[in-house]
């Protein structure tokens, strides 16, 4: 990328909290008054310093939330906000002995609570739990097997994890079930639906009128062309009355050209992005053909891979989705809906493949990225992880009206920060963000932790 179109912000938070750079700099005695030119050297120097990062924090200087920690990005949302008694931000994950967990990081005290949902289901990150908070501040979660069953709980008490009724099997139609992915909607009576990757590799929903006591037969959403194609899925909504949906054709290693698709559904409606009518409750599947494109990768040659979607105040959607020119070579795109048309363009390289492999070990997941995910209360707004120096480090990026300004949040690290997911707050406060650090090698072998930051504005 051009680094005429990137700007850095330097900060307080980039010095360092209440340090101030001053003109007058002096040491074992020796002031340096009346030499400007060496002062505004030095001074220039030091800004460099934290334009560039050196007086950043590294991944390791940021407050663990949970020391053996994973998780996937194709269940959400795995973290949320809530405010009972106390403010708190509640985060599911998978430990390396596959224990299906749910911590709180309570804002005042900064206790961390968890609590184990399901003892050693599989050592696998797709089975990360999807959070989803009821009207009343009870908490249902949802959680699946890799190619399993499909899994909810409900807590006892509202805002409170550390008891839950009884672990439900919901049969869904099938056995072979993956991902998990809830939102309710307030303009329909608090309908919640779920959606997920059904047995036969379709994906699929259902959805509950009672908070979750019953369920619709499932419905199938996207007809797949066969056994091996398998659309990948990522959902937003508004919490009111629309829900977006981005896919894929497949999966990328799977699919040579594969494309990003994106629709909305709406009071029993599903639609084009443009607004025109794609099919109604009743006369699902949609054919995935049927539905336009966000990103070609039949026109472009180059197959791609969804990171997120979600909707600005303006009503209109955002995607984010890495394109892989080869599979060392992985570049993070941003597609705004302007009315009309999908205004893409390519934000930065991310570098390669994020899993860590032995030297001649080969990778099993070359297009897993170090990951990239919107802001959702401010969708000009990204948060990533690229390849920087060996390391994957965590950067916030904004886009302006002359280009994306830039701060890192990590730097010279000496592990890698990764998967970041960026929890939205009321009020218009930035958000909480939560990612992974460690080694990782694949989604059944990980050595990783997760990791907090909250803005100045917000204590951690």
């Amino acid at each position: 990328m051009d680094i005429s179109r990137r700007k850095f912000i330097v900060s307080s938070s980039v010095l360092g909290v209440g340090m101030v750079a001053s003109p007058m700099i002096s040491g074992k005695g020796t002031s340096m008054a009346g030499k400007p030119a060496l002062t505004m050297l030095l001074f220039a120097v030091l800004l460099l310093s934290a334009v560039s990062g050196f007086a950043q924090r590294s991944g390791e200087d940021y407050p663990i939330v949970s020391h053996d920690a994973a998780w996937c990005w194709f269940s959400d949302p795995r973290a949320v906000y809530h405010a009972g008694t106390h403010e708190q931000v509640y985060f599911g994950y998978i430990s390396s002995q596959g224990d299906v967990v749910i911590g709180a990081n309570d804002f005042l005290t900064h206790e961390i609570t968890t609590f184990v949902l399901h003892e050693r289901l599989q050592v696998d990150d797709h089975n990360v739990p999807s959070i989803l908070i009821l009207p009343d501040g009870h908490i249902l979660v949802f959680y699946t097997e890799h190619n399993g069953r499909f899994f909810m709980r409900k807590s006892k008490r509202p805002a409170d994890i550390r008891e839950w009724s009884d672990e439900r099997i919901i049969p869904f139609g099938g056995d072979r079930i993956t991902y998990s992915h809830p939102v309710m909607l307030a303009g329909e009576q608090n309908r919640i639906y779920v959606f997920w990757r059904g047995s036969d590799w379709q994906q699929t929903f259902a959805y509950s009128d009672d908070q979750g006591d019953t369920w619709s037969e499932p419905h199938v959403l996207i007809a797949s062309k066969g056994t091996k194609n398998r659309p990948y899925l990522k959902v937003s909504s508004d919490g009111l009355s629309r829900i977006d949906l981005v896919f894929t054709d497949g999966h990328p290693g799977v699919e040579p050209t594969n494309s990003v698709y994106h629709m909305y559904y709406e009071k029993g409606v599903f639609y084009q992005t443009d607004g025109r009518l794609l099919t109604k409750m009743d006369q699902l599947p949609i054919l995935r053909e049927s539905v336009d494109k966000v990103y070609d990768g039949k026109q472009n040659g180059v197959r791609s891979w969804i990171a997120d979607v979600a909707l600005g105040d303006d009503g209109k959607p955002v995607v984010c989705y890495t394109t892989f020119p080869e599979d060392t070579d992985h570049r993070y795109h941003y597609a705004s809906w302007d009315g009309d048309r999908w205004m893409d363009e390519e934000i930065c390289k991310a570098g390669g493949w994020m899993p860590r492999v032995a030297p001649g070990e080969a990778v099993r997941e070359p297009h897993y990225s170090g990951g990239l995910v919107i802001d959702h209360s401010d969708v000009s707004s990204v948060y990533l992880s690229r390849e920087i120096g060996g390391y994957f480090e965590l950067e916030h990026w904004k886009k302006g009206t002359t280009g994306w300004d830039t701060t890192p949040l990590t730097v010279h690290s000496s592990t890698h920060n990764v998967r970041p997911y960026a929890v939205k707050l009321p009020a218009g406060r930035p958000p909480v963000v939560l990612w992974m650090t460690g080694h990782y090698n694949h989604y059944t072998k990980f050595d990783t932790m997760l990791r907090i930051h909250r803005s100045n504005r917000e204590k951690e």
